[in-house]
């Protein structure tokens, strides 16, 4: 297997082990990089973009990230923060009046952010509903939570976006979308999009779905209305490889990005160059700021928000470094900032695993890395 790309002597041991994850089989396609002050320490890539195995993969490659698009949200919205558009202690109802009622008029920009609504699924089973950031905002903006916010975290897997973008939307005029377009993915040249252009079509790779029966549970878990409600809807699974899918915003889960874009944009928010850090110091303070420890009422496992981020509480899924902060993506992509070393690190894929949290092969790469790191 050929593994193409970049990669600073002291790593080498990563770029072996990425040859030999693709080698092994457990890949079809993926990228993984390491940035520092948006310049590349490992920027590597391999194998192919479909599942026949017939296209191979480039360093600009783009594949659905999930759920890793979030930690893009989280960093576009703590922006508008920064410029004094939002305020985490705020109520979401200043901003979007229709949001306060029916048990929400007391939510503020950092429950929401920090999955504490209580409004973590959507009723509609219609995917044009969910490519219709009007139509589910109304629908949000009505709902009762399904718990006394504040109280408790449930991840909002899929609502999560469409209730960031209306925030975002009411205090610039632009979906989120547009705004991380305009405010920082164009002007640092950042390979990322959430709603992607036509002309970027050609780039994207063919997601290739878990097979059925890592679908199927051995264990019984405790069925709860919060996770009910996450369940509900389309089966998006089916649609993730079409052009509508692609083209939608959906800040929660159909970011397009590769490795070497999202590695970049931690950096750059983690980098101690104040020519290019896009985020200053107090910004990053308050987003990474813990917003509520709990047993998550849809994950089922202890998880620790920031304002839109996984904290790294056990050091484990984001390196040995606590202090970091990102976010993981549905089948594994993530992509994270290590604040303390200045790094931004993400691993890209398209053979999904079913997982909502770490994935084997990311965690192998990026333990190896922080190895290679803290060699003398």
């Amino acid at each position: 297997m050929e593994i193409r790309g970049n990669c600073d002597r002291k790593f080498t041991e990563v770029k072996e082990l990425f040859e030999s994850i693709h080698s092994s089989g457990r890949e079809i396609g993926s990228s993984f990089a390491v940035y520092k002050d948006g310049k590349a320490l490992v920027d590597i890539w391999g194998g192919y973009t479909d599942k026949e195995q017939t296209n191979p993969w480039n360093k600009d490659s783009l594949a659905t990230v999930w759920s890793t698009t979030k930690g893009v949200a989280a960093i576009t919205c703590a922006l508008a923060v920064e410029k004094g558009l939002l305020d985490y202690e705020e109520k979401v109802s200043h901003y979007w009046p229709e949001f306060g009622c029916n048990g929400k008029e007391d939510i503020t920009v950092g429950m929401l952010l920090s999955h504490q609504a209580g409004i973590c699924g959507s009723a509609t089973n219609n995917v044009k509903d969910y490519y219709s950031q009007s139509t589910m905002a109304e629908e949000l903006a009505a709902m009762k939570p399904i718990w006394e916010p504040g109280t408790a975290s449930g991840y909002h897997s899929m609502t999560y976006g469409w209730l960031t973008s209306e925030l975002i939307i009411r205090v610039t005029g632009k979906t989120l979308g547009n705004f991380y377009a305009d405010e920082i993915g164009n002007l640092n040249e950042i390979d990322f999009f959430i709603g992607l252009p036509e002309s970027e079509e050609k780039r994207v790779v063919e997601m290739v779905p878990f097979p059925k029966e890592e679908n199927q549970s051995t264990e019984p878990t405790e069925i709860n209305d919060a996770k009910r409600a996450t369940a509900r809807g389309p089966n998006l699974i089916k649609l993730q490889n079409t052009r509508d899918w692609r083209a939608a915003e959906i800040p929660s889960a159909n970011g397009q990005g590769c490795a070497s874009g999202l590695a970049k944009l931690y950096s750059l928010v983690v980098s101690n160059d104040p020519s290019i850090k896009i985020l200053d110091e107090k910004t990053i303070r308050r987003m990474t700021e813990e917003r509520i420890t709990n047993r998550d009422l849809v994950l089922d496992v202890v998880t620790r928000w920031g304002a839109g981020f996984i904290m790294n509480m056990h050091g484990v899924i984001y390196g040995p470094n606590k202090k970091s902060f990102g976010h993981s993506g549905w089948g594994g992509s993530c992509a994270f900032g290590d604040p303390e070393n200045n790094l931004g690190i993400s691993y890209v894929m398209n053979q999904m695993k079913n997982n909502f949290a770490a994935d084997g092969r990311s965690l192998e790469l990026i333990n190896a890395t922080y190895e290679c790191l803290n060699k003398e």
